[in-house]
């Protein structure tokens, strides 16, 4: 996603790699690649602090596992495989589009569960 190493921030995939990889989106994800999405590419990301001494950024930490969040956005993926069958190569392309959206817009306005001690996304 670009960002260097060291900088106290880390890459923050707004799709989680583990559902991109997960079989049951294997088509779909399959056929936005074709079209020129990139999972590891700068649409796909956020960063977010790798440290607690950075979260003065006021965005929830990245320093481990965040299940809670993986499920939320599962949620919205499974409702998009289920219409993707049916949708047009923009409409797919869209509707992927707006998940990105209202993760990387939750993830900036607290939408995501974070730990009350450590400030990491849960």
């Amino acid at each position: 996603m670009g960002h260097r190493t060291g900088g106290g921030m880390a890459n923050h995939h707004l799709i989680p790699e583990q559902l991109m990889n997960k079989p049951i989106f294997g088509s779909m994800f399959k056929r936005l690649k074709g079209l020129g999405f990139d999972g590891d590419g700068a649409s796909n990301g956020i960063f977010l602090p790798d440290k607690k001494n950075v979260q003065y950024i006021d965005l929830p930490g990245h320093w481990t596992n965040h299940d809670a969040y993986t499920t939320a956005v599962g949620k919205k993926l499974l409702e998009l495989n289920k219409l993707a069958p049916q949708l047009s190569d923009a409409q797919l392309i869209l509707g992927i589009k707006n998940i990105q959206d209202w993760a990387r817009s939750g993830l900036q306005n607290g939408l995501f569960k974070v730990d009350p001690v450590s400030g990491r996304l849960l």
